[in-house]
């Protein structure tokens, strides 16, 4: 086990402020990490003096949380390029992994009962680092999720990062609260009106978030992160990197009333270890799909969802202790009074991934429509030294039913080749889902 503690030294130079992380000890080196030039630094010792601090946005700041627990009654917003830092010292194992922080000198920032929708939302440029974010059991009506980046408008564009910090979900996923989804650890979400997003959609918005070397707990059985498009048009990137997850659940574009078109969510996900909050055999690692409607429209008409997309490049992650590990479908159809769901497209590339399920290791669909047509959706697999479980009941196709025409799972390479640069994954896919069988 390693121990990092960064000491914060400030340093003004020809009039600017900036800070200096450097680590104190632990077996991992870090270089110095220059932070903001210019900007206003204060410290906080209560949470009065935290809700003052993040209610005016006046430009860079960088506001220092003294070690205790801070417990909020409302939801909070980091603003723009605003820096919230805590004095939680990280603990790493052997492998590099965040194990959690230190008990002695932490920062939590904990919701109580009275909080309502999203209770922390990071603002673009905004960050967190070495703070615990604790979420609170909460109704699904006024639920949300302990860490939200949202869009804010058309065409808008909002980045935010979180760097050596633990987030505790305690809420189930349920349907939609007062500002959108409930149950998600850390939510990357572009909105839309029926999503509480305001008037209009949030078309070719941008949302971006890097993670690293955080913990996300849902011990009520949520998911860990969640990546949705709701607005036409707009992306989706996350970026994460050395972490302890759970559960991952993404989409490419989610038709509501408004339907959507040509929505992107990219994830580039390396070294990260998604575990089992819950470990039964319903339970799902990631549960992936390039586009969808809402079913909990029902028995309202979801608009169209088309020639939207999901992209996931996988570079030795692991995936342990889920009933099923990966659930992935070009395009997913659950009610069928939902307009047509078409042309929708998923890259999945793992490499060096390791899988242990206790189920199944790999649904792999170009489209599930138990309840509808859905046609020309798309599902392209590339798998390289990845490693499952044995014997498992996998399952493969074009289409999990015969609705629909032009729907196919393509996996790269041969059956053959597939044989001998991956190990454990058995059954197999068919030999006639591989380019060389196309």
């Amino acid at each position: 086990m390693s121990r990092r503690r960064f000491a914060v030294r400030l340093v003004l130079l020809s009039g600017a402020a900036i800070v200096l992380m450097t680590p104190l000890s632990g077996s991992e080196s870090s270089r110095p990490e220059q932070w903001l030039f210019g900007s206003r630094f204060i410290v906080v010792r209560s949470a009065t003096e935290l809700v003052a601090a993040l209610s005016t946005d006046t430009g860079k700041r960088t506001i220092f949380v003294r070690p205790g627990t801070y417990q909020l009654g409302h939801a909070i917003r980091v603003p723009d390029h605003t820096r919230l830092i805590g004095d939680g010292m990280m603990m790493y194992d052997d492998s590099g992994l965040p194990m959690g922080f230190v008990s002695e000198g932490t920062t939590v920032i904990a919701a109580t009962p009275g909080v309502t929708g999203d209770f922390v939302t990071l603002g673009d440029g905004a960050s967190l680092r070495g703070l615990v974010i604790q979420d609170v059991v909460r109704p699904a009506l006024t639920g949300g999720s302990p860490v939200v980046v949202s869009s804010t408008g058309p065409g808008e564009s909002v980045s935010a990062q979180v760097v050596e910090c633990e987030i505790i979900n305690p809420n189930p996923v349920t349907g939609p609260g007062l500002t959108g989804p409930v149950g998600r650890g850390l939510m990357a979400i572009t909105r839309s009106p029926s999503t509480f997003g305001g008037p209009v959609p949030h078309e070719q918005s941008l949302v971006s978030v890097h993670l690293t070397h955080s913990i996300i707990r849902s011990p009520g059985g949520g998911d860990g992160i969640f990546a949705i498009n709701f607005a036409s048009g707009s992306q989706i990137e996350l970026h994460l990197r050395w972490n302890v997850i759970g559960k991952l659940g993404a989409n490419g574009g989610v038709g509501r009333q408004e339907g959507i078109v040509g929505a992107t969510t990219s994830i580039r996900s390396h070294g990260n270890l998604y575990r089992a909050d819950n470990t039964a055999a319903t339970s799902i690692g990631w549960q992936i799909n390039g586009g969808s409607d809402a079913p909990m429209l029902a028995p309202l008409i979801a608009g169209q969802t088309l020639n939207n997309k999901l992209s996931i490049h996988s570079v030795d992650d692991r995936l342990e202790g889920f009933g099923r590990a990966i659930v992935a479908t070009a395009g997913m159809r659950m009610s069928a009074l939902a307009s047509a769901i078409d042309s929708n497209e998923m890259e999945l590339f793992l490499e060096g991934t390791r899988v242990t399920s206790t189920v199944t290791d790999l649904q792999l669909f170009g489209t599930r429509n138990l309840l509808g047509t859905n046609n020309d959706n798309e599902l392209r697999v590339t798998m390289h030294h990845v490693i499952g479980s044995g014997p498992r009941t996998n399952t493969y196709g074009d289409a999990a039913s015969n609705l629909g025409t032009g729907n196919r799972l393509i996996i790269t390479g041969n059956l053959n080749a597939f044989s001998h640069t991956n190990e454990a994954i058995l059954p197999m896919p068919g030999a006639q889902f591989f380019t060389a069988g196309r």
